[in-house]
């Protein structure tokens, strides 16, 4: 705190700073799955539709703890939760190491890292950087879930050179311990909130407005009066079907490779590449999401993620599916990122937006299992990915008609919304 001031620095910056880690950190074990699925084949013998029911469960099992998280994020602050949150996670990985039986997995991978583990970050962290950011943003999202994006870059390859190298029980000790320094230090900076601090939020004219931007706050906007309106559903249903059109890709992508005869740690870069190309368009499409509003932003990104998923009907080279990892991680970044901003917008600074967040993440997390279990299920069916890649198709574009419903955004439109709610 001495330092920042002393430099000039706002703490937002560093705040923002721990939260590019955490979340990269956090959601390393899901952004990892697609190279876990042929080693569990191989070492275990178990079917790849039982393998990515685990990635299933742990979207389901997370929602009951998104609620709970967002609903104390909003009532007690974030920052014991994580400390927890960093715990499970740091535990869950060392014990996946060391799994025998099908059942381990799905405890393991589920509950811990899943629900207790990443539950909290995904619903607090986005919202937490919302709040310390009056001015920038969506720039400051943009560089949030950039972040996140990296996760995939850096540890989908790295799991699978040390799964490959050191074995699946060592692999998953060393990350896990290492995962537990990193969440444990970087969490502990996080604040709910500049009031815990005495500060405003970054891009305040002056400490009058400062005063103004409290009081009207203290104008509680209940999450009866938000969750009675047709856009927060409509988000929700947007965010269900983009996921569970990507999450086949994502589980199973590295698999739809290797099944086409692609070396293991190519058919693991198509994932770091998608992870990689995803960067850019988080950024891109948080600060387009605070310009333009989620209607115009949600469409072209769910529009070209479905599309882009086709061209894994052609692809039998190691080149056509790098191509596809470009094109589909450019929208497929974008899909993902405007949420917290358009419910600022939309809801207002006074409304509970972690609680809300957690709503439409539930949506994401349905999407995410659903999208997960029916990529490895189709496939034994099947004995090819063909079924799966048209159904991801087809259930991401049915996601256009609800982008399209959303209001139009204008900043009379946000001004409305906020005086309704707090009505």
């Amino acid at each position: 705190m001495t330092f920042t001031r002393k430099a000039g620095l706002h703490y937002a910056w560093i705040l923002l700073a721990a939260a590019c880690v955490v979340s990269i950190v956090s959601r390393a074990d899901s952004a990892s799955f697609a190279v876990f699925v042929d080693p569990l084949v191989e070492n275990f013998g178990w079917k790849r539709g039982d393998i990515s029911l685990a990635y299933s469960l742990a979207f389901l099992c997370s929602m009951p703890a998104m609620l709970a998280f967002g609903w104390l994020g909003d009532r007690y602050g974030a920052r014991s939760l994580m400390l927890g949150a960093a715990l499970m996670i740091s535990v869950g990985t060392i014990l996946l190491g060391m799994i025998r039986e099908l059942w381990h997995l799905y405890v393991l991978y589920g509950v811990f890292v899943g629900a207790l583990g990443n539950a909290a970050f995904m619903v607090l962290l986005p919202v937490i950087v919302t709040r310390w950011f009056e001015r920038r943003m969506g720039f400051a999202l943009g560089i949030y879930w950039a972040a996140l994006g990296a996760g995939p870059v850096i540890f989908a390859p790295l799991f699978r050179w040390m799964i490959e190298t050191r074995g699946w029980e060592s692999a998953f000790m060393v990350i896990g311990l290492g995962f537990g320094a990193v969440l444990l230090l970087f969490s502990s900076l996080i604040r709910t909130s500049p009031a815990e601090m005495g500060l405003s939020a970054y891009g305040a004219e002056d400490a009058a407005k400062g005063k103004q931007t409290t009081a009207a706050a203290e104008v509680a906007v209940s999450l009866r009066s938000v969750l009675a309106r047709r856009p927060v559903w409509l988000l929700t249903g947007c965010h269900h079907l983009g996921c569970a059109g990507h999450a086949v890709i994502l589980a199973h992508g590295v698999s739809m490779a290797t099944h086409q005869g692609i070396p293991g740690l190519q058919a693991a870069g198509v994932l770091s590449t998608i992870a990689g190309v995803s960067i850019v368009s988080r950024f891109t499409f948080s600060i387009l999401t605070e310009r333009l509003g989620g209607r115009t932003v949600l469409t072209l990104a769910v529009f070209g993620q479905s599309l882009s998923i086709l061209m894994l009907l052609f692809a039998t080279e190691a080149w056509h599916f790098y191509v596809f990892a470009v094109v589909f991680g450019i929208c497929y970044g974008g899909e993902m990122v405007g949420f917290p901003i358009i419910n600022r917008q939309m809801f207002g600074p006074s409304a509970p937006l972690s609680s809300i967040f957690s709503f439409e993440m539930i949506g994401a997390s349905t999407g995410m299992a659903l999208g997960g279990w029916i990529g490895g299920v189709l496939f034994d069916y099947s004995g090819n990915y063909t079924s799966a890649i048209l159904v991801a198709a087809g259930i991401g574009f049915l996601a256009l008609p609800l982008a399209l419903w959303l209001p139009r955004h204008t900043r009379a439109v946000a001004a409305r919304a906020h005086v309704a709610g707090a009505a």
